[in-house]
């Protein structure tokens, strides 16, 4: 699995994860094979990213992607800057399911 921010997706990558609005009703679902008109739809609903199949192994594993954000958040007190690390961590953390 890899996350791809919307403008970096091609047509025939497939979605290893559903891509749901605010509402939580599902635009594209897993394993969908995305199209050009899929992709310009998605970037229209304002989808950023998306997590698609395969990709390369670049990088730490999701776990440790974690580990290192606590580490560096380690002792902040600042209130935005732990909203910062929540909204990261959340993010890293629907990357594990």
């Amino acid at each position: 699995m890899e996350l791809l921010n919307i403008s970096n997706v091609k047509p025939g990558q497939t979605l290893a994860r559903a891509i749901t609005n605010a509402d939580g009703a599902v635009l594209c679902p897993t394993g969908f094979k995305l199209t050009e008109s899929a992709i310009e739809r998605l970037k229209n609903a304002g989808v950023d990213s998306v997590v698609i199949e395969g990709g390369e192994d670049s990088g730490p594993s999701m776990e440790q992607r974690i580990a290192e954000l606590r580490e560096r958040f380690e002792g902040i007190d600042d209130p935005i800057m732990l909203q910062l690390k929540a909204t990261i961590e959340k993010r890293l953390s629907f990357m594990r399911l």
